[in-house]
Formats: structure tokens, sequence, C-alpha cells
């Protein structure tokens, strides 16, 4: 790991957290008058002069005409009557389902107390959604069918997640997890851009050499070879704004073949984002020798002529000390 300028130590306050948080129109009449008085002279009215035949023969040809003479023998008018017309026939217009809308979440053991994390919410495509395991928060971003799937790396035998939405809608799933009693996990996590990172180096490893554990050379869980080192596990979206992270270290030390110790820091980059601010983060830690601690860490960072440097935080985890089996 390139540093622009060397690392520091930082002497920082921690306090331990036992319990982690969970807008008419009216128109004028005219009326006309008509006085009576007034002599209204009637108009002269001319009738045409009327020529009444007396001769009966001549009489006769003022009857009307034949009516059905005027149709033809071979032509028969029929009116057809209203309720014979067929009607037309409307057809219903198709009815869609409604979409169903419920969430499921599934949660299924793996090998090294990981857990296959499945969600499925139809109604909630793109969306950001928060999952919560006993006090390990981190933001997924479903895809646009509503599914998100994730690998979690399990806190408790009797694992328990929630899923939670904006709106308030989430799932919930559980699953056992007897194989976490052997293994050492060690979680950082933290909210938006602080920039910090969790750094295992195991069996005296320098940085960037083959034990140093970090995000830039996370390993990958190795399934079928469980036994041969330790792995990083990043959970979280940084692109939903103000995100919920969180790195896991794990290390199978039921499963050591060899004595030794894995040193755990953790370590703050002074960037143009967080450079003379406070930026607060999050430690938790769990072995198959004691119970679970968390510790808070809130501080203030240097002033931004220090950008580039790293703060190493050496007291939110113990180093895990193993022995070969």
């Amino acid at each position: 790991m390139s540093r622009k300028k060397s690392l520091k130590t930082a002497a920082s306050t921690f306090a331990v957290a036992l319990g982690i948080g969970f807008v008419m129109q009216y128109g004028d009449a005219v009326a006309s008058r008509f006085s009576p008085d007034e002599q209204v002279a009637a108009p002269d009215i001319i009738l045409p002069e009327m020529v009444i035949p007396t001769d009966v023969a001549a009489a006769s040809s003022l009857a009307l005409p034949d009516v059905e003479a005027l149709i033809p023998d071979d032509e028969v008018i029929v009116l057809a009557a209203l309720n014979d017309v067929a009607a037309p026939v409307l057809e219903a217009p198709e009815v869609m389902a409604a979409p169903d809308c419920g969430i499921e979440m599934s949660a299924d053991t793996l090998p090294l107390a990981m857990v296959a994390l499945s969600l499925d919410a139809p109604c909630h495509a793109n969306a950001a959604v928060t999952i919560h395991h006993q006090g390990m928060m981190f933001s997924l971003l479903t895809e646009a069918d509503g599914v998100a799937d994730v690998l979690v790396p399990a806190l408790a035998q009797d694992a328990f997640f929630i899923s939670s939405f904006a709106d308030g809608e989430g799932s919930v799933a559980s699953t056992q997890v007897p194989e976490l009693a052997n293994v050492d996990r060690a979680a950082l996590q933290w909210q938006g851009m602080n920039a910090v990172q969790l750094h295992a180096r195991e069996f005296g490893a320098g940085y960037d050499t083959e034990g140093h554990v970090w995000r830039a050379a996370a390993r990958e869980v190795d399934f079928m070879h469980p036994e041969r080192a330790g792995f990083l596990t990043t959970l979280g979206d940084a692109t939903v704004p103000n995100a919920l992270m969180v790195e896991v270290y794990t290390y199978p030390s039921a499963l050591a073949g060899r004595d030794g110790s894995v040193a755990l820091t953790v370590e703050a980059e002074v960037t143009a984002a967080n450079c003379g601010r406070e930026i607060a983060a999050q430690s938790i830690q769990l072995n198959p020798s004691f119970d679970p601690t968390a510790i808070d860490l809130t501080m203030t960072m240097p002033e931004c002529d220090a950008i580039g440097e790293f703060l190493v935080l050496k007291n939110m985890f113990k180093d895990l000390t193993l022995a070969a089996k």
C-alpha cells in the first residue's frame, strides 16, 4: 500500500458501546311595451282567384292519385323493427391482476460461518435497503426485478437478519450457524465516505506482503480449503447515498495449522472529504473464547494540509493469538 506520507499513530478516545441502535350572469331583460292607445292597422289581404268547377267530370280530375298504383308489384317495403336490430357486442376490458408486493428473504448457512442471504422485493426495484444483523448494518441496492443477493459473515450462531426499506416495508430471515465457534471475526462499520480501513497482518507480515489482508488484497473465501488463511468481506453498496458500509475479517482459528498471531488495526486516511471534520466508526469482534465486544470511535481528523496521511488506530480490536491444531 503506497502512502504519500508516513503513517501516524493517533491517540484517540474510545467509548465502549454494548448497546447498538438501531407535508347567472344576470342579463337585463328588456320588456317591449305596447301602448294600448296605439291603433295598429290590419294589412290588406288579397286572396287569389279560385275557379271552382261545376262539371262533375272535371271535379273528379281533382281526386288524389292512387298511391298503391305507384308501388311496383314486385317491390315490398319492409320497415325493420328497432328491437330486431342486433346490438353491438362490447367486450369487457381485461383486468390486470395487482402485483404481489410481498417481500421475502431467505438465509442459507454455508461453511466458514457464512450465510447466503437472498432478498426478493418485486415492488422495490432499484431501491436502497438496509440489512441488520446483530448490531451490524449495511446498505444494499436491489436490481431491476427487486432482487438482492449477498454473502454475509454471521455474527451469531442463532443468526437473525432484518431487511428494511425507506417506506417501512421489509422482511426477516434466520438460520443456524454452528461453525461460528470455529472462527475469529472482526467487523468495522461506518457510514458515508469516512475513508476508514480494516487491516489484518497475519503472522508478522508487513504491509503489502502475502500476509497483509485488506480491501486491496481481500482474498476470496475458499470453501474448498477453509483452513488455508483469513479473508476480508466488504458489505454495503457505496452508490447508495450516505451508505452504511462494513468490512469483516474472518480467520478459521479452529483450523489453524500454525502458531502465531494476527495484528488487527484500523487506518483512517485524511482526504479532502474528511479533513478537519469529525468521523465515526464502530468495531465488533467475536472470538470462540470471549463474548462479542463493540467499540465506538468518534474523532476529529487532521486539517487539510495533512491530506494523504494515514492515522493508525491500534485499540479498536484485540490481536488474534493462534495455536496450531
